[in-house]
């Protein structure tokens, strides 16, 4: 039986294994050796305010947060991986999947330290996780929300396959202000739709 066929908060969740790779990218748990990955994503500005990422960097910051992603896994939240380069594993960015309370469904978040994007690794994690997703955990569908003028993201799901199936007006917090998202989304293949 599929995740998608089970109560979501009832999965018990494990990481992927062996590790998310394309011999470019490798998705992986957060290590201490991290920090200054998330210390860039905290110096960014954005990214905190619609994150958990610490809007003030300090090392006791960034350990708390790399084990608050560790839980998400352990508390059956999902999943939250480093983004890390193949080569050197230098950790560039996050891939999250989180549990939505739709049976079968999870939603997906992604960031890339400034310094490391415009080089494909958003997309190849993006496209990575959505196919674990789908394929190895049987997810019915991966939703992702974005504001609709975050044409960089907007870019990495439309090369992923992800579709925009419409607009939620004043859905999202980005630090104090409300904005609209888009919702874009991959299905599982089942084959005939009805």
């Amino acid at each position: 039986m599929g995740c998608g066929d089970r109560m979501q908060r009832d999965v018990e969740l494990e990481d992927p294994e062996p590790d998310l790779t394309d011999e470019v990218v490798w998705l992986r748990r957060w290590e201490a050796t991290d920090l200054a990955c998330i210390q860039a994503a905290s110096d960014e500005g954005r990214i905190p305010q619609s994150t958990t990422v610490p809007a003030s960097f300090s090392v006791e910051a960034g350990q708390a947060w790399i084990a608050r992603q560790h839980g998400r896994t352990r508390d059956g939240q999902g999943w939250s991986l480093a983004i890390a380069d193949a080569e050197s594993d230098r950790a560039v960015g996050c891939v999250v999947l989180l549990l939505r309370p739709q049976p079968g469904v999870v939603g997906l978040g992604y960031w890339l330290a400034p310094d490391d994007r415009g080089r494909g690794y958003a997309t190849r994690a993006v496209g990575l996780m959505a196919s674990w997703a789908l394929q190895v955990q049987d997810f019915a569908r991966v939703e992702a929300w974005v504001e609709p003028d975050n044409a960089a993201s907007v870019a990495v799901l439309r090369r992923c396959g992800f579709d925009c199936e419409g607009r939620l007006r004043s859905f999202l917090t980005i630090g104090s202000r409300r904005v609209d998202a888009s919702v874009y989304a991959k299905v599982a293949d089942r084959g005939t739709r009805s």
